[in-house]
């Protein structure tokens, strides 16, 4: 279930980063911050479940040697993913403080295309709420998460050793992967 779930928070935050380096862009415009604040709730909502389930199996006793392993490997690997979410959140608070689409209509990057107007305003009134402010209490409660995760379970990073292995199956190691790894050639840290 907890693998499920770290698939599941990747897609969200990759989704989410894919909408964050537009922000600016010739693409930029509501419909754009409408799905980064949508893939963003759901990357939170995600951590939050994720969190609790980690915390949970880390903190029961009876615990086979194995399923330790792979808890805390889970653990490090949704560290690694909230903290490069909270970099996303903070690039985008900075491009929409650069690229506001409040200010009546004008499209972020002129492009050379005229006319372009924001859909849903209607005599003068924003839609949006204003984002940054959005995005500012994103960014702390993900921070408060970080750092709450940080202090209850101390498994230090460098402690943890991958699963994963960089060969196809069948293939024996390299000179070169036998060289550099000894014994332990070809494993590396899952991707995120």
């Amino acid at each position: 279930m907890c693998t499920t779930a770290q698939a599941a928070l990747c897609k969200a935050t990759a989704g989410h980063r894919q909408l964050v380096l537009q922000l600016g862009g010739s693409s930029d415009g509501p419909r754009l911050r409408e799905e980064r604040c949508r893939r963003s709730t759901e990357a939170r909502e995600l951590s939050t479940g994720l969190r609790r389930v980690l915390l949970a199996g880390l903190q029961q006793t009876p615990l086979s040697p194995l399923e330790r392993r792979e808890l805390e490997r889970l653990w490090v690997l949704f560290l690694s993913t909230l903290e490069l979410f909270l970099q996303d959140l903070h690039r985008a608070h900075h491009l929409c403080q650069l690229f506001s689409t409040q200010g009546g209509g004008v499209a972020p990057l002129h492009t050379g295309l005229g006319g372009w107007q924001l859909p849903g305003r209607r005599a003068g009134c924003p839609v949006q709420p204003p984002a940054t402010q959005c995005l500012e209490e994103e960014i702390e409660q993900v921070r408060v998460m970080l750092a709450e995760m940080e202090s209850r379970a101390n498994i230090p990073p460098w402690t943890v050793e991958a699963t994963e292995t960089t060969q196809p199956a069948g293939k024996g190691s390299t000179a070169v992967g036998g060289n550099w790894g000894g014994s332990r050639a070809g494993h590396c840290c899952g991707v995120l």
